[in-house]
C-alpha cells in the first residue's frame, strides 16, 4: 500500500512539473514572439507555433474529421512537424496555400518538406490539400444550402468549375449530383424505397 501511495505521489509530482514546464516554456515563447513581432514577423511566427504545439490541437482548429497523426506512415515528418502541418492546412483551407507555405510551418526546404510529407502521408502536400478540400466541400454539400459557388470559395476553390473538376476527379460525380443524393431528404426518401413504404 505505501509504496503504491509512494508511487502515485511520484507520478503526480513527475505530472506537475513537466506541466509547470511546458507551461514556462511556453509563456518564454510567448516572450519571444513579442520581442520579434516589429522585428522578424517570421521569428515571431515560429514562436507562436511552437507555443500552440505545446499547448495541444485545440479540436476546432483542427477539424473532427481531419485525419490523426496516428495513422502516418513513420519515417517523413516528425509527429511535431507532421501534427503543426495538418492544423495550419486545416485552419487555412479557405486561403491560399503553396508548398514553400507549408515548408515554412516545419522550417524546412520546399524539396526536403515534400519528400517526407508524401512519405509519411502518402500524397503530395498539394494533394493532401485538394482531398481535404473537396472533404470539406462534401461537407458543406450535404449540411447546408449554400450555393455551390460559394461552397467553392470557402473551401480555397478558384471558382465553382474549379471545385466541380477537382470533385468529379476525387469522387466520380459533379458535386450538384452529389448533393442531390446526400441531402438529409434524398437518404430519408430512399430509405423510404429500399423499405418499400414511406417513413416521412
Amino acid at each position: 500500500m505505501i509504496a503504491e501511495a509512494q508511487d502515485s505521489t511520484s507520478y503526480w509530482n513527475r505530472s506537475m512539473r513537466s506541466d509547470v514546464s511546458a507551461s514556462m516554456r511556453v509563456g518564454h515563447l510567448v516572450r519571444q514572439a513579442m520581442a520579434y513581432l516589429d522585428t522578424d514577423r517570421k521569428a515571431a511566427w515560429r514562436c507562436l507555433s511552437d507555443a500552440s504545439t505545446l499547448l495541444g490541437p485545440d479540436e476546432e482548429d483542427v477539424g473532427l474529421d481531419a485525419p490523426s497523426v496516428d495513422n502516418l506512415k513513420p519515417g517523413g515528418l516528425a509527429i511535431w512537424q507532421a501534427r503543426r502541418t495538418l492544423a495550419y492546412i486545416e485552419a487555412n483551407l479557405p486561403s491560399k496555400m503553396n508548398i514553400d507555405d507549408l515548408a515554412n510551418v516545419v522550417a524546412l526546404s520546399r524539396s526536403h518538406f515534400s519528400r517526407a510529407f508524401k512519405h509519411c502521408v502518402g500524397l503530395s502536400p498539394m494533394e493532401y490539400v485538394h482531398a481535404r478540400r473537396v472533404e470539406r466541400a462534401k461537407v458543406m454539400i450535404s449540411e447546408t444550402r449554400e450555393p455551390l459557388a460559394e461552397v467553392a470559395l470557402a473551401c480555397g476553390f478558384a471558382d465553382q468549375a474549379h471545385l466541380s473538376r477537382r470533385f468529379r476527379d476525387m469522387v466520380g460525380i459533379s458535386p450538384g449530383r452529389w448533393r442531390r443524393s446526400n441531402t438529409p431528404i434524398a437518404k430519408s426518401r430512399a430509405c423510404a424505397e429500399i423499405g418499400g413504404r414511406d417513413y416521412r
